[in-house]
């Protein structure tokens, strides 16, 4: 094939279009010349797709290119095909031939004509005949960019080439903006075996990819989702937008302006109008704001349609692009901005829509006037679920605060509204700082129970973003009297808090149960059955508490239900049914409005569920996408965490390390979540040293013995896979003295509470078999139980390394097999490998030299390079050769396989 179809990391989202050029390329090559049309707006990346093509092509294709200027009827014909053909007569070395019009131009070419003879067809012939003659012994493609500027002469000539050229191995790639209607382009596009392109906008992924290769660093979800929707996706303005602020760059207001400054005058009056009104607006609000109608406005407007400035949109016009629309409205003077906004603000005065009617106003400077409509305005954003224009509103009320205004409600009432909205919508550090200058404002000793409200908003802010809200309700219950419904919903909140220690959390869930019981107050009964249920395992009491929080006027309660659902769901081995709830949960936040904070953490339980249940691709899925909502920083890092550990699962360790770097000094989440990645990351990367700093960190955790013993056992089953993966007999003994312990430990702990869950059965039983390396049967038959087909897998691995050992090939044969199609099947890359070494035929001894024998002896002992070149007395270098070698003959992709091998076939005798 001619072309190699190679990308750039830099270069993202066009690997179809860059595959069509080389296709074109081929086919005019095998069946004759051909012609490529490259489509797309200003910035979407004509130029750089062309030039990723021509750094694509083999060696032996000539390249060569003009661009037409932008400069209409001044500009100078053919001046793309003087840079064409410059470059040809430069680099070719064409000989002097029959070039008489073209020896006007280029001297070097011989005689020139007396300016008559054959006229401009004489011409046209002549450039066919050097490019014909140039691509005689060699592909050429010619390459003409932003034909839509292009001179008459130009299109002429360029209609000429593509009707008469002949000769195969000659592609015409030509660029321009839409449309194609009329002239050349309508032509050539009919024209069969054109080849078209149209240069759509960057997704959403493609513009983090972007992104990335610009800062050189991974952007975070947020940042690729303001960036894209404010670019629209096109490349050029994501380049600009990379560094900028919420302001239109410099290096793109001129290329945004570029259509809205040579309209006429009218057109651009009524496109600076529409600016003011937002991305959108109607066309009644836009038709008494510019003061007229009918078909003088028609007129305009379809000259802004027709120029692709603005779009239709249900009874109203929008911007084709928000990047346009900011460049108009920053173009505008402070003057013409305020005057305008009055415009909107009369005309909404005595209309429905508050929100909009406040933003003007504002803008306008009519402070009271915004304060006035931004209140109810808040309001109206509560009840359809919008709490981050809820939040916005209720800012813009505090910062136009006047109380000489009457709005029915106090300072202090406003405040505690943004902390609770904060909370809802995920702003969980604005929520903090309205709940302080809420608690600052109130009197505590004359008003209980609004000081307590403030105290529990702001612990649940706290706990939700980093896990310290536990003053906070304890403070708040000292001001409430016992029995009271307030102090119920505290101690409920105060539990949930106190989760995942449940021996600390159940006393304060009970007491909850027992006030909503005896009060009647079902938001109290919610939270107390939520914990005691789910601390017991008891199903029935979550149903309860569904079925009375659906009558409850609390999306933030009703949406915690399917949090606890899905915990013990998953705790009692039923992973697809947590899964469909913590769906379920996530739909509904959504619907809610709530996407980012309650949606952020069903889906953190989804995830879980669907890795345990194999559903790889799909936990990948629901995890990245909320990810790119922004969530808040405990629900991110959880949420990471999972992203981390499944990457490395699949074997994509710089995934993995990237995610591992970004939660391991983070406050608050699972701190043992997060030290089972990084254990298992550092073994994955040959450091078994950091492996053991990080399991002895949460082996010395007290919480270890006060969490649920599902979350606890898979840190112990982390630090026994670490352990075995040194292949230490020391280490070994000393992990089980210490988990011994912790085991003991976690028993009482579960014979308190009543704890019996399905999954930390499972767990148990295989971190049994790890410490002990028998009973793996047992841990087989559990895991195909629960139908979890990556610790099935593992479990199956281990077993038949065991029985390996004991001489029983065909019994291990059989157990790797099974493990094999379970690891394929989930594209579990590390664990594949190691099953397949295991699967491969016992390695020949003679293949290692007895140098080799030493060093791989060496390495069953942990030692490392520099250890083996002392013990030796080698250099580090020479011993690092050796090692590699080994690694080679044995087809290990580390020591630690290496080692594996070793021990396995006996090829290193015992370690000393």
């Amino acid at each position: 094939m001619v072309a190699q179809r190679v990308v750039s990391p830099v270069f993202v989202g066009r690997s179809e279009e860059l595959s069509k050029l080389a296709a074109a390329l081929d086919a005019a090559v095998e069946q004759g010349p051909a012609v490529a049309l490259v489509a797309g707006e200003a910035g979407i990346g004509k130029s750089r797709l062309l030039a990723e093509f021509t750094r694509s092509l083999d060696p032996g294709v000539r390249v060569v290119g003009g661009v037409c200027a932008e400069l209409g009827r001044d500009a100078l014909p053919y001046a793309p095909f003087l840079t064409v053909l410059r470059s040809l007569l430069r680099d070719e070395g064409v000989t002097p031939g029959p070039y008489r019009r073209l020896a006007r131009w280029f001297p070097e070419l011989g005689e020139s004509g007396d300016g008559t003879e054959g006229g401009k067809h004489r011409l046209y012939e002549e450039v066919l005949t050097l490019i014909e003659q140039v691509a005689a012994d060699r592909s050429l493609v010619v390459t003409v960019e932003d034909l839509h500027w292009a001179d008459a002469a130009t299109c002429e000539l360029l209609g000429f080439l593509a009707r008469n050229l002949t000769r195969p191995g000659v592609l015409l790639v030509l660029t321009h903006r839409p449309p194609e209607a009329g002239g050349l382009l309508s032509e050539l596009a009919r024209r069969p075996g054109t080849a078209r392109l149209r240069l759509a906008p960057l997704g959403e992924r493609d513009v983090g990819r972007q992104l990335a290769a610009i800062l050189d660093t991974e952007p975070d979800p947020a940042t690729v989702g303001r960036v894209h929707e404010r670019s629209d996706g096109n490349p050029l303005f994501v380049e600009a937008l990379a560094r900028a602020g919420e302001r239109t760059p410099d290096d793109a207001r001129d290329l945004l302006l570029d259509g809205p400054r040579s309209l006429r005058s009218p057109a651009r009056e009524l496109l600076s109008i529409a600016s003011v009104a937002g991305e959108r607006v109607g066309h009644r609000l836009l038709a008494e704001v510019a003061g007229h109608d009918g078909a003088e406005l028609d007129a305009l407007l379809r000259e802004l349609v027709d120029r692709s400035l603005l779009v239709t949109a249900d009874d109203g016009y929008a911007f084709r692009h928000a990047l346009i629309r900011d460049a108009v409205y920053e173009d505008l003077l402070p003057g013409e901005r305020a005057r305008l906004h009055a415009r909107y603000a009369e005309a909404l005065r005595d209309g429905d829509a508050p929100a909009e009617l406040a933003a003007h106003a504002r803008a306008a400077g009519d402070r009271a006037l915004a304060l006035q409509a931004a209140w109810p305005a808040a309001g109206r954003a509560r009840g359809s679920y919008a709490y981050a224009e809820q939040v916005r509103l209720l800012g813009m009320v505090l910062d136009l605060w006047d109380p000489d205004v009457p709005l029915g409600a106090d300072r202090i009432d406003v405040l505690t509204e943004a902390a609770e909205a904060c909370m809802l919508s995920g702003d969980y550090a604005h929520g903090i700082e309205y709940a302080d200058a809420g608690l600052a404002a109130v009197d505590q000793q004359r008003e209980p129970e609004r000081a307590a409200l403030l105290l529990e908003h702001r612990g649940r802010l706290r706990h939700r973003l980093n896990a310290t809200g536990v003053a906070d309700w304890e403070r708040a219950l000292k001001l409430l009297p016992a029995g009271s419904t307030q102090r119920g919903r505290l101690l409920g909140v105060l539990a949930m808090g106190l989760l995942p220690e449940a021996n600390r959390a159940r006393p304060s869930f009970e007491e909850a149960l027992a006030i909503g019981r005896a009060t009647g107050d079902a938001t109290v009964t919610v939270r107390g059955l939520l914990g005691v249920g789910s601390l017991t395992g008891d199903l029935d009491m979550l149903t309860e508490a569904r079925a009375l929080a659906e009558r409850l006027d609390s999306n933030d309660l009703f949406l915690t239900v399917p949090m606890y659902e899905a915990t013990l769901h998953t705790r009692a081995g039923d992973h697809n049914r947590a899964v469909a709830v913590a769906s379920e949960g996530i739909r509904l936040a959504r619907r809610y409005g709530m996407g980012r904070s309650r949606g952020a953490e069903l889906a953190r339980y989804a995830g879980h569920a669907l890795i345990l249940a194999g559903r790889w691709d799909q936990a990948s899925a629901v995890l990245e996408e909320s990810l790119r909502t922004d969530p808040p920083p405990q629900s991110r890092l959880g949420l990471r965490l999972l992203v981390g550990y499944l990457s490395l699962l699949r074997g994509d360790l710089r995934a993995a390390a990237g995610a591992a770097a970004a939660v391991e000094h983070s406050a608050g989440g699972s701190l043992f979540a997060r030290h089972r990645l990084l254990c298992l990351l550092a073994v994955a990367q040959g450091a078994p040293e950091r492996a053991d700093a990080f399991l002895d960190r949460a082996l010395a955790d007290p919480a270890l013995t006060r969490i649920h013993s599902s979350d606890a056992r898979p840190v112990l089953v982390a630090g026994a896979l670490a352990q075995r993966a040194r292949l230490s007999p020391r280490a070994g003994r000393e992990l089980r003295e210490r988990v011994a312990a912790r085991q003991a430990q976690l028993a009482a702990t579960d014979a308190v509470l009543g704890v019996d869950g399905v999954l930390d059965g499972a767990w148990q039983t295989m971190l049994r078999a790890l410490i002990e390396d028998d009973g793996w049967d047992h841990a087989v038959a559990s895991w195909r139980q629960l139908r979890q087909p990556y610790e099935l897998a593992l479990c199956l691995f281990h077993g038949a390394r065991t029985v390996l050992a004991a001489g029983d090939r065909s019994g291990a044969t059989a157990r790797l097999r099974e493990a094999a199609r379970l690891a394929e099947g989930l594209r579990a890359a590390p664990l594949a490998r190691q099953i397949a070494q295991l699967l491969r035929p016992r390695p020949a001894q003679e293949g290692l030299t007895e140098r080799e024998h030493e060093v791989l002896r060496l390495i069953t002992e942990g030692l490392s390079n520099r250890q083996i070149a002392a013990r030796l007395h080698i250099s580090p270098s020479t011993a690092g050769v050796h090692v590699s070698h080994i690694l080679t003959k044995l087809g290990a992709a580390t020591r630690t396989e290496a080692a594996a091998i070793a021990i396995r076939e006996g090829l290193a005798g015992s370690p000393r």
